[in-house]
């Protein structure tokens, strides 16, 4: 274990080890605002894949000539840079639900792989409230409107479309592990060792039979 005076492992330099108030000041490093080319691009290759099984659209079947390349240097910032972008713009009033998971979908098609998201092989949920609580051990948080705590998923990239706006709350919170690391290592080095040690995961009921 690391004593107070030399940290459990070098600190974390680079892009990925950011202070929220610091990219707060500078939005174009990570906001995203697509035009009205953009829009026009994924319009026509979401119109052509309608009535489609949406799990069978891939990246060839949603052709983005122009803001294809864009996505690919995302996918390299989500990677390999700050970890996280905000795309800004994506119309939905007025589309219905397959057209806007239709849009989601291609564009996510150029970002990564998809994966199932629960027991049921889902991998395009919504997060909407369904009566439910979680002092359910079977139920999860994106079913209730119960507060999400910081946590991570499964998965190397998520991503989230805004179909509607939360009448209130429904803001959501980022922050960046290699900073927490970099200052647990700076002020509780005895500590910061825990953070490379196994942690209890919540299945919350989604146990594959043995």
């Amino acid at each position: 274990m690391a004593d107070h005076q030399t940290p459990f492992r070098p600190l974390i330099q680079g892009r990925s080890a950011w202070i929220g108030a610091d990219l707060a000041r500078h939005p174009e490093e990570w906001v995203i605002q697509l035009s009205a080319a953009n829009i026009a691009e994924i319009e026509t290759a979401t119109a052509s894949c309608l009535g489609r099984d949406i799990a069978s659209i891939t990246r060839a079947d949603f052709p983005l000539p122009a803001f294809g390349p864009v996505l690919d240097g995302l996918r390299d910032e989500l990677l390999n840079g700050l970890g996280f972008v905000l795309i800004r713009g994506l119309p939905v009033e007025g589309r219905s639900i397959e057209h806007s998971a239709i849009a989601y979908w291609g564009i996510g098609a150029y970002l990564g792989s998809p994966r199932s998201q629960n027991a049921m092989g889902h991998v395009l949920g919504h997060v909407r409230d369904l009566g439910l609580a979680t002092e359910d051990p079977n139920v999860r948080t994106y079913q209730t409107t119960e507060r999400q705590h910081f946590h991570t998923d499964s998965c190397d990239i998520v991503g989230l479309l805004c179909l509607k706006t939360a009448m209130h709350g429904g803001l959501s919170s980022l922050v960046s592990s290699n900073a927490i690391y970099n200052a647990m290592a700076e002020r509780h080095p005895d500590l910061v060792g825990r953070l490379f040690q196994p942690f209890s995961v919540d299945r919350r009921g989604e146990v594959p039979a043995a």
